[in-house]
Parts: structure tokens; C-alpha cells; sequence
């Protein structure tokens, strides 16, 4: 059966035949162009140059399309429009064209000298590293923070006579002792001291007896020695040892307390302390002379813990009247007699002058002369 027989006729008036056309008659197929049409089938001779070929841009196009050179490249860049501030720059040159400066060599460390000199302290002070002062701000923020302080009279306010000064002040004693007697690290005391006065400025104890007091202070040094030295503290301190040096009556009863004095005081447990800021302020103790100075603060400092009335002042002003007591107390040399005990230097360091520190320069009067006659200090 013939396959076409089937195959449909074209429409009427279509022009495609089925009919192949031979090969000779291609360009008799070819439509010609629609009026208007320049360009042409028939083939450019290639003699012709590129420029007669490319055609002209239209009037509103204002950039020519003649080559320019290579040096009137500036002439090019158009100005920038009204109102536009940043000017059309050309471009820097490559990171690899630009010089690097030549690396300057270190500095020889300053010259260590035996005498007091404030102006060597105040330059050593600004070879702080960049986030030395949010530190010093952070810790004069929290000193004034009332969760880190405890109030000035709750021993008549909260307490209501229960415990007088000069219980407090044995009590402080007891805890210096204890401190000693385990080779505690430096700073313990003062946290543990702080430790009760704040948990006695929130609550007040029903009944007063020496045990319940050494219980608390116990407590409170079992807590400022794990928080200073960490794990270390255990194999110096646990509460087996602690219930043998203080007679008390079980294990249990020091642990509750111990709980009882960190639910007092709000977890937070690391506010600063005088001992903090004498540390902060003579860090850069050097020589025989500054080091004496160094170590007879932290003596006033903690001397301080036992007086009631230098609780109504803020460490840092504890720390400044010790370190100032410290210094107008040594023994001066004739080469550096007219270096006064608080300069401008110390002023900026400590943020205090002499009149800030008055109050309580007259409230640590009374002890300090016993630690100057002291030959051990």
C-alpha cells in the first residue's frame, strides 16, 4: 500500500511544495530585503576599512566614537552632577606601590630606681593595655552598688544592738587568726569580712552568743577561700577541719550555714575590697622603698576591718587613705624630701585628693601609729 495515499494536500494558496527544489536554485529562494533595509545580503569586500563600515550614533548621543589617546584619559572623566560631594577620584594605587614604613625598635625597659618618684609610678601607670580602663571603671561601679555594700549602721539599724563594735571586732580577729592559721591566700580576709557585714546588714540574728557569731565567720572564710583560690582551698580547708578548729557541733551545721551566708548575700560574691584597690594601685611597686610602702598599706588596710567606723567608706577610699598614711610614714631620703605624700600623680591614679580622704584619713589615725611604731612592718 502506498504510504502517500494517506497524506493530506496542502492548503489552497500555500506556497511550500513538497517538491524537492534543486541545490542550484538557492539564491533564487531568497527573498529580497523590505524597503528601507540597508544593509544588504551581498558580502562586504574585506578591503574595506572597519571605520567606513561602522555607522554614524544618533545626534543625541554626545560621547564621539573617534579613538582617543591614552594620555587624554582625564579629559574623559565628566564632572560629577550639582550636588554630588564626593569628587570622582582616580583610583589609589595598588597595596604593592604603597611604601611600608620601616618597624621601629623596642624600648629599652625604664631604669629601676630605689627612691619613691611619682612621676616614674604615673608613667608606668600608662603602660596600661587597652582594656585596663573598663576595668577600673567596672570595679568603681560595683564598690557603689548597693547588693555590694553592706550599710554603714546595721549594727544599730538591723541588728538593734544585738552585736556591738567591739564584737564585731573580735570576731574579726578570730577570722584573722583562722586565715593565718590555714595559710589562706592574700585577700580571703577581706571578702569573708565583707561576707558578714552584708549578710548582718539583711538579716538580724535572733539571739547573739560567740558561737553563732564564729559559726557565721567560719562560714563566710570556707566561701572567700574557695572563690579566691578555687579548688586549691580544699586541701587546705574543708568543713571537717573547720569543725575541729572552731569546736562546732557537726559537719552539717557548717554547711548549712554555708548555704544559708550564699543565699544571703544574692550569689554575688566578688565585689572589690580595699585589698583590691591597694593591689590595683601599687602594682607597679618597684624598689626596696615602694615595696615597704605596698606591704604597710595592706597592713592598714587590714587593720581597717576591725574598725566599725571605716565601714561607712568605699574601698577605694579605704585603699587611698592607706596607701597616703604609708607614704607620709616612710623614711623620706635627703634627695627626695620635697616629693609631697599626695601629688598630682597620685591624685589621677587614685581619683582622690587629700580633702576626699580626710573622713577617713581621721578614722585610721587611731591604729596607725601603732603599726608605724611596729619594727616588724
Amino acid at each position: 500500500m502506498d504510504p502517500w495515499a494517506f497524506a493530506r494536500p496542502p492548503p489552497h494558496g500555500f506556497g511550500f511544495s513538497c517538491a524537492r527544489q534543486p541545490v542550484a536554485d538557492l539564491h533564487t529562494r531568497l527573498r529580497p530585503p523590505p524597503p528601507g533595509f540597508v544593509f544588504s545580503c551581498v558580502r562586504q569586500p574585506v578591503a574595506d576599512s572597519l571605520s567606513a563600515r561602522l555607522r554614524t550614533p544618533p545626534p543625541s548621543i554626545r560621547f564621539p566614537c573617534a579613538q582617543l589617546a591614552v594620555d587624554d584619559v582625564p579629559a574623559r572623566v565628566r564632572a560629577p552632577p550639582p550636588g554630588f560631594s564626593r569628587p570622582c577620584r582616580v583610583l589609589p594605587p595598588s597595596p604593592c606601590e604603597i611604601p611600608v614604613p620601616p618597624k621601629f625598635p623596642k624600648r629599652a625597659a625604664p631604669p629601676v630606681s630605689t627612691t619613691v618618684s611619682d612621676k616614674s609610678s604615673a608613667k608606668r601607670q600608662r603602660l596600661c593595655s587597652d582594656y585596663e580602663d573598663d576595668i577600673e571603671a567596672n570595679l568603681r561601679r560595683t564598690e557603689r552598688s548597693p547588693e555590694e555594700r553592706p550599710r554603714p549602721d546595721y549594727l544599730k539599724t538591723v541588728q538593734q544592738g544585738r552585736v556591738s563594735p567591739s564584737d564585731r571586732a573580735r570576731l574579726v580577729g578570730w577570722m584573722d587568726t583562722f586565715v593565718r592559721h590555714h595559710d589562706l591566700v592574700d585577700g580571703t580576709l577581706h571578702h569573708a569580712v565583707a561576707y558578714v557585714d552584708r549578710v548582718l546588714s539583711v538579716r538580724a540574728m535572733n539571739t547573739h552568743t560567740d558561737y553563732e557569731l564564729r559559726l557565721l565567720g567560719a562560714a563566710a572564710v570556707f566561701v572567700a577561700a574557695k572563690y579566691e583560690d578555687g579548688w586549691r582551698t580544699m586541701p587546705k580547708l574543708d568543713p571537717d577541719k573547720i569543725v575541729s578548729y572552731g569546736r562546732f557541733a557537726s559537719r552539717k551545721e557548717v554547711l548549712d550555714m554555708e548555704r544559708h551566708v550564699v543565699a544571703a548575700l544574692g550569689y554575688q560574691l566578688g565585689g572589690p575590697t580595699a585589698h583590691t584597690f591597694v593591689s590595683r594601685f601599687t602594682k607597679h611597686a618597684q624598689g626596696e622603698e615602694e615595696l615597704k610602702i605596698q606591704r604597710m598599706a595592706h597592713r592598714l588596710t587590714d587593720e581597717s576591718l576591725r574598725n566599725y567606723a571605716c565601714l561607712g567608706y568605699l574601698p577605694s577610699v579605704v585603699a587611698s587613705s592607706a596607701i597616703f598614711l604609708a607614704r607620709s610614714a616612710r623614711d623620706v631620703p635627703a634627695s627626695a624630701r620635697d616629693v609631697p605624700a599626695w601629688s598630682t600623680e597620685m591624685q589621677e591614679l587614685t581619683g582622690y585628693n587629700v580633702m576626699n580622704l580626710a573622713g577617713c584619713l581621721h578614722a585610721m589615725h587611731s591604729f596607725s601609729q601603732s603599726l608605724f611604731c611596729d619594727p616588724h612592718c
